[in-house]
């Protein structure tokens, strides 16, 4: 993708002060883009200050905005921020999220349930209703899923979150088609972080569910975030893209086939 396509041209991300959300952010601000950053985290945040240092210098420029997605008061000031800056939004990333407690669905808290769903699915709604009508033909919107949103998985609030947001990508997908607006979903699987890292005994087991036998760096899904957001996916929309190495395409069969020694059977093609 050019740089020339992103030159001060509008974005937004949310969950963006961190992890794969910085990525995000990072990825657009390289290219030239103009970047809200949205965040809950408090302004004093450590985080906030990595990111704008790592901003620094890029063609691209960073704004910040700290307020919690869920809340129609947060989409008002993303609203006056395009106002401010007299520009149309190319680019929307639904990134925040929240695991909850990750209960079971018998043991979920109705609080927790509600706060999961609020961050997860609401917030990434009002910032569809608020950004898409804005947009020009061409712009393109990315809601950040999960693994656990096309599979089964015991924390009941945050899987269900993830499923919801396939649906409303759909639905967004179709809503906005005709307007030239695209929308997909990117459902990362198990991504490298140091509290994973510190845990030799789950590094260990996750090798051996991942076809590719490696976690996922935030860069690997920033990657495809950046293509779906490019003109060169300018006929992919209401898609679900999982990056996890495999995962969902193996289901049970990979681990099933490494303990039973079944994957070195057959006549080695090399």
């Amino acid at each position: 993708m050019s740089t020339s396509h992103w030159t001060d041209k509008a974005a937004v991300v949310t969950g963006a002060a961190r992890g794969q959300g910085a990525s995000f952010a990072l990825g657009l601000i390289e290219q030239g883009a103009r970047v809200l950053a949205v965040d809950a985290l408090p302004p004093d945040n450590a985080a906030w200050h990595s990111l704008k240092t790592a901003a620094a210098g890029h063609a691209g420029q960073l704004d910040t905005l700290v307020a919690d997605v869920s809340t129609p008061a947060c989409w008002q000031q993303v609203k006056a921020w395009l106002q401010d800056i007299d520009q149309t939004p190319w680019a929307l990333v639904n990134n925040a999220g929240i695991t909850g407690q990750r209960a079971t669905v018998t043991r979920t808290d109705l609080a927790d349930w509600e706060r999961v769903m609020s961050v997860n699915l609401t917030g990434s709604m009002l910032g569809i209703q608020t950004v898409a009508p804005l947009m020009p033909r061409g712009g393109a919107i990315v809601n950040i899923g999960s693994t656990v949103g096309m599979t089964g998985y015991h924390a009941a609030a945050y899987s269900c979150s993830k499923w919801a947001m396939r649906g409303l990508t759909r639905s967004a997908a179709l809503e906005l088609a005709p307007r030239g607006v695209r929308v997909n979903c990117v459902c990362p699987g198990v991504i490298d972080t140091e509290m994973i890292r510190n845990n030799p005994n789950l590094v260990k087991a996750l090798a051996h569910i991942i076809p590719m036998q490696h976690m996922a760096g935030a860069q690997h899904i920033a990657e495809v975030v950046m293509f779906l957001l490019s003109p060169q996916s300018s006929y992919l929309t209401g898609a679900d893209l999982p990056v996890d190495g495999g995962i969902t395409g193996g289901g049970i069969y990979w681990p099933v086939g490494l303990a039973t020694g079944a994957l070195g059977q057959g006549t080695d093609p090399s």
